[in-house]
C-alpha cells in the first residue's frame, strides 16, 4: 500500500489524526488534541515493550536428534521422534528430525509484543550494541518538549509493519513572514526498530496555506536531532530534548531573516546563477537525457519564479525578492521533482521526502544561499 500505514489482521489500522482524518482515510480521528499518552494508545504505539532476544537458526544435520540414526535410515522402534503424526510406518528420519536451534552469535531478535494479538513477534535484527529506543521513551521526550510550548499531538502511527513509528505535533505559536505569511513550527519524532537507523527528532517550520514541510535552517542551527539506538540512549534523548528547546528560540529569527529577503530584490540573472549552486550545470559532454532534464528543471524553476505563486503574501509585493527564490525551490522540491515509483506513491514518496529525505537538506542550502547579507 502506498501509504505503508501498519493495518493489522483485524482491519484496524495504527494510525491516529486530531480532527482531521489522513489522505488515506485509516485508523481514528480523536475529536480534539492529544496528549502523547492518548496519542500513542488511540494509534496503537502504546506496550510494545520492543526488547531484544537471542537469535537462533533452525540448522539442519544428518543424524536424528534423539535416536542418532543418520539421514534416510530408520528411527530405532523407541525413538518418539520417529512417530510422525499421519504419516505411514516407515519411520524414515528425515531433515526434520535432524534439526537443531543454533545460536547466532553477535546478533539478537528485536521483538514487540504484538498491540493486537499480545504475541511476540520479530521486528528485525540488531547487533548486541543496538538497544530500542521505546514508543513511550519517544513520546516521554516530545511531552517535555510540548509542556513548555503548548504545542499539540497532531498524529501518531506505524509504518512499515511496525519498523517506524512517528509523533508529530504542531506549535500553536507560530511566527508571521513579512507581518502576513503565518509559518508555524512542527515538531516531529520519528523512531526506527532496524539496524542503522537512528531515531530522530526534527523542528520544521510549514507554511499554513499548503501545509508543505519547509526544513529551513539558518546558518550553524540544526532541527535535526539523533539519538542512536545504544545503551547510553536514554541520557542522548535528555541532551536532544534540552537542544530542541533551545531551537525555538530560532523562529524569532528565521523571521527576521525572511524580512530581509522579502524586502530585497533578487534579478533573474542572480535567480539563475544561486540556483546553479544547487544544481550544477551538466558537463558540456552529457549525453543529451542529462542535458534534457536540466533544461526541464531550469524551465520550471524559472516558470515558478515568474509566476503568479510568487506575487505576493496577503498583498504585500514578493515576486521579484530573494523570499521568492527560496520559495520558488521549496515549491519545486514538493511539487514538481520527478519521484521514482508507481505513480499511487508519488504523494507518500514527496511527503516523506520533504520531512527526512534529500530534499530537506537542498531547502536548508536554498535557504542559506538565498539570505541576505
Amino acid at each position: 500500500m502506498s501509504h505503508e500505514i501498519e493495518i493489522h489482521a483485524d482491519g484496524t489500522a495504527a494510525f491516529v489524526s486530531a480532527n482531521t482524518p489522513g489522505w488515506h482515510r485509516l485508523g481514528v480521528v480523536a475529536p480534539g488534541p492529544m496528549t502523547v499518552p492518548e496519542a500513542l494508545k488511540l494509534g496503537q504505539l502504546a506496550d510494545w515493550n520492543v526488547r531484544m532476544e537471542p537469535l537462533v537458526a533452525a540448522v539442519a544435520g544428518s543424524k536424528c536428534l534423539e535416536c542418532s540414526k543418520p539421514l534416510g535410515d530408520k528411527h530405532d522402534d523407541m525413538c518418539v521422534t520417529g512417530d510422525h503424526e499421519g504419516q505411514d510406518d516407515s519411520r524414515i528420519v528425515d531433515e526434520h528430525d535432524t534439526t537443531h536451534a543454533v545460536e547466532v552469535p553477535n546478533n539478537r531478535a528485536v521483538v514487540r509484543t504484538h498491540p493486537v494479538t499480545g504475541l511476540p513477534e520479530v521486528l528485525s535484527v540488531g547487533g548486541l550494541d543496538y538497544t530500542p529506543i521505546s514508543n513511550e521513551e519517544m513520546g516521554q521526550t516530545l511531552q517535555a518538549i510540548l509542556d513548555q510550548s503548548g504545542a499539540i499531538v497532531d498524529t501518531a502511527g506505524s509504518l512499515r509493519g511496525g519498523l517506524d513509528t512517528f509523533i508529530t505535533a504542531r506549535l500553536p505559536k507560530g511566527i508571521m513572514v513579512g507581518g502576513a505569511d503565518p509559518v508555524e513550527l512542527n515538531l516531529a519524532g520519528f523512531n526506527y526498530f532496524r539496524p542503522g537507523k537512528s531515531s530522530e527528532f526534527l523542528i520544521t517550520p510549514v507554511r499554513v496555506v499548503c501545509a508543505n514541510t519547509q526544513a529551513a535552517a539558518l546558518y550553524n542551527f540544526r532541527s535535526r536531532y539523533t539519538v542512536r539506538h545504544s545503551p547510553n540512549a536514554p541520557q542522548r534523548i535528555i541532551e536532544a530534548r534540552e537542544a530542541l528547546k533551545i531551537t525555538f528560540d530560532y523562529r524569532d529569527a528565521f523571521a527576521d531573516e525572511a524580512e530581509k529577503m522579502i524586502k530585497a530584490e533578487l534579478t533573474i540573472k542572480e535567480f539563475e546563477r544561486l540556483c546553479r549552486e544547487i544544481w550544477p550545470a551538466p558537463d558540456p559532454e552529457a549525453n543529451s537525457a542529462v542535458k534534457d532534464r536540466d533544461d526541464a528543471l531550469t524551465g520550471t524553476l524559472m516558470q515558478i519564479f515568474k509566476g503568479e505563486t510568487n506575487e505576493n503574501i496577503k498583498g504585500k509585493k514578493t515576486r521579484g525578492t530573494h523570499w521568492s527564490g527560496y520559495q520558488t525551490v521549496v515549491e519545486y522540491l514538493d511539487h514538481h521533482a520527478p519521484v521514482r515509483g508507481e505513480d499511487a506513491d508519488s504523494g507518500r514518496i514527496r511527503a516523506e521526502r520533504a520531512l527526512v529525505g534529500k530534499a530537506r537538506d537542498t531547502k536548508e542550502l536554498a535557504f542559506n544561499l538565498f539570505q541576505v547579507a
